[in-house]
Order: C-alpha cells, then structure tokens, then sequence
C-alpha cells in the first residue's frame, strides 16, 4: 500500500520514475522511512505518522520544525527536507511525506561513541544555544510541566485485561515513582521556563548522521523551545552513556568543554534541572502507553512498539536517577 503511494508521491512532485521498489529502512521509533532511487536520483521519504498528524497542531508544529532546521542550517551540519513548490511537507491522498536528498552515513551508539564524537555534539549543541535563534510565528508558550494520568492508565489497562507485552507488571510497580518524578519535574519548569531558546530537543544519537567524520543532524520533528540546560543534561545522557547503564567521565568531560566554549555552566540552578530532565521521557512514556493501550495507535504494529517502549523507558527513566549524583559530582568538580 505505502509503495503504491510513494510512486504516486514522486510522480506528484515530479522527481522521476521510480526505478524499483522503495526499500524501507530502519528510521525513528514514530515515522517510517524509504530509500527510493528514481531516474532523478536517491531519495529518502518519510511516511509521517498517521495518528499523529491527527492531532490539531501537529502539522503547524512539523512546519515549524523545518523552519528551525533551515535557520540553523548557515552554522551547523543540517539535513533538512526538500522544499518543492514551496513546500517541505507534502499531502498526498491524507497522507503526509517528507523528501529528503539520500545520505549514505550511519549513527553511532553507546558503547562505540568516541571522545572525539561527543566533542563535536557538544559543540553543535553548544552552537545552537548561543545563537538564541527566534523565528517568526513560532512563539515560547508558557510550561509549567505536565502531569501525566499515570493512575488512569492503570485503570484502563486493567479494565482491557492486558496481556501481551508484559509491560503491565512492569508499570504497575513503578506507577509511585512515576509519580513522584513527575510531580518534581513539573514543579521544576516552573523555573526552567524562564530561560528558553530554540534548539533541535532530541539530540540522540540515532538522530545525528555521520558521513567521513562529519556529523548530520536529522529529525528535527521534536524542535522548539527548550531549556538549554536541560537539553545539555539530556544529551550528557545519551552520548556519555558507558552502555553499561553507566556513564563515561572522559565523554562527559569532552561533551563539556566543546559546550562551555559557547555557554557558561556557571550559576545553573541543577537542582530544578536535574528535577526537570527527566520530564520528556516522561512524556515520551506516557505516549507509548497509550499506544499499548491501542489509544493511539492505527494498528498492531503500533500497539507492539508502545508495548516495547514503555518496558524500555521505565528502565530509562530509573538508570536516570540512578545517575544523577554521578553527573552532579562531575559538575562541582569542573565548575
């Protein structure tokens, strides 16, 4: 079915004939993404997500995306989609597409990320929160947190009797951590808040390309305002991770200095940021447990992936913790 649609997609943006079947390949944990050669070239379409773009902001919010990635693209390494006639998100038939030109690269994951790797992202991440970016139409909304239905959620996987998954279990003994983490987080924006830039918000490393040693940053749907502290203490987490559940402190350290030659970390109230950091895995669960609960999800498929990311980001969520004290002892050694 989504082949039929991507060579009705080319064809509609006059990017040649498909010389053979799209080739799916592995992209993000919400959109579906295509490897399509035509007789103009390689491509990479990504299938946005259906259920998703339901929602009443969502297409705005992928526009806007695109409109941070190109402000971004004159100082850092950005792969940005095609915009054709004048367009960067395409509908076809109800459905939404983004064209990409082909990049042959791939991610680095922990526990194969170098020094020299975390330097670069540090840099980068450094970069785009320095230039304090504002855009025209995309605006700061007052964030205070969200707090979550974490006890409702229960309730309705009960009344389904869940079964598959084995998730269940799972959430059920974490359900007052959850809590507890989300009341904290939430009362802690109320600081954050006050401080917010534009930046790309999910700089993990399935999200950054690299090609030659040179880094490409992708999947900018998540963009928009941030803290930068926050977002400094996500990537500390995903690029210094040992793999191991631990972190690595020469990582940290060159993540550090690449970031400081851009922004002080000096007088950051760590306590609301470590409070704080933990709010979009927050978010990123509560999603995926309503997609296991078929809530908001188009099919099994759907369901089975939240099924996988609930599990997965419970354990996120306590290896967080767990190494919050380590990151707050490297922090008052080298500030």
């Amino acid at each position: 079915m989504e082949n039929r649609q991507i060579f009705e997609l080319m064809k509609f943006l006059d990017l040649g004939e498909i010389a053979e079947d799209p080739d799916e390949v592995t992209g993000g944990l919400l959109h579906k993404m295509y490897r399509v050669a035509t007789s103009k070239g390689l491509f990479a379409v990504k299938v946005l997500n259906r259920e998703i773009m339901k929602r009443p902001d969502a297409l705005r919010n992928t526009i806007n995306s695109e409109k941070i990635a190109a402000a971004f693209s004159d100082s850092i390494p950005v792969a940005a989609s095609l915009e054709i006639r004048g367009r960067q998100i395409h509908e076809l038939n109800g459905c939404y597409y983004m064209v990409f030109h082909w990049l042959e690269g791939q991610s680095v994951f922990p526990p194969d990320i170098s020094e020299k790797e975390c330097a670069v992202i540090g840099d980068i991440l450094g970069k785009m929160h320095h230039r304090n970016i504002r855009l025209e139409g995309i605006e700061s909304e007052p964030d205070t947190g969200c707090l979550y239905d974490w006890e409702e959620y229960l309730l309705a996987a009960k009344e389904k009797e869940v079964q598959t998954g084995g998730w269940l279990t799972q959430y059920e003994k974490a359900i007052k951590d959850l809590i507890t983490w989300n009341e904290a987080a939430g009362k802690a924006q109320e600081t954050l808040a006050k401080n917010m830039v534009i930046s790309h918000r999910d700089l993990d490393p399935k999200n950054v390309m690299w090609k030659d040693g040179r880094p490409y940053i992708i999947d900018w749907e998540a963009a928009g305002y941030s803290n930068p502290y926050q977002e400094f203490l996500e990537v500390i987490n995903y690029w210094a991770d040992d793999g191991k559940g631990g972190l690595n402190q020469s990582r940290f350290d060159a993540i550090r200095k690449a970031y400081e030659k851009h922004m002080s970390l000096a007088q950051v109230s760590w306590d609301e940021v470590f409070a704080g950091g933990c709010l979009g895995t927050l978010g990123w669960l509560a999603y995926n447990v309503r997609r296991a609960l078929g809530i908001e999800a188009s099919d099994d498929e759907e369901i089975r992936l939240g099924e996988e990311q609930v599990k997965g980001t419970i354990r996120e969520l306590y290896c967080y913790q767990g190494r919050i004290a380590l990151i707050k002892d490297w922090l008052e050694d080298d500030c």
